[in-house]
């Protein structure tokens, strides 16, 4: 079990999200989003989750190190044949963003494995309606 810090709850709480679309999509923890609803409703989709690999557990790696955790975690999604957008969350006050995915139809128990396999506090899940909210690993 992963204890999740507050000061890390404070983050996945407060970022943007931005969905690295024609234009970009940004939205925030418990607002309901159209944009987010109308992208679900595109691909047909009855979920969808934003789950990174960089970082683990709030230890900064390089930018080598990152993307090569990303990558491992873009070919899960590839091989599970799943649609996906390339996404992040950020804070412009702060200068920070982290990169992950936007995957379409994972599913709450395999995005919550994911999380676990790469050593993340939580994942975002995304419903049809466009309401995202944190899942925190805890």
């Amino acid at each position: 079990m992963i204890t999740v810090p507050a000061l890390q709850r404070a983050i996945y709480e407060t970022a943007d999200y931005v969905i690295d679309d024609d234009p970009p999509i940004v939205f925030q923890i418990g607002v309901i989003h159209q944009g987010l609803a109308l992208l679900l409703a595109s691909f047909n989709a009855q979920s969808a989750c934003l789950i990174s690999a960089s970082n683990p557990l709030g230890q900064i790696l390089t930018e080598d190190e990152n993307l090569d955790r990303r990558m491992q975690l873009l070919s899960k999604i590839e091989q599970a044949r799943l649609n996906y957008f390339v996404a992040r969350y950020e804070n412009a006050v702060q200068s920070w963003a982290q990169d992950c995915y936007l995957v379409f139809d994972l599913g709450a128990l395999a995005a919550s494995r994911w999380a676990q396999e790469f050593d993340q506090f939580a994942w975002v899940d995304i419903p049809s309606n466009g309401c995202a909210s944190v899942i925190f690993s805890d």
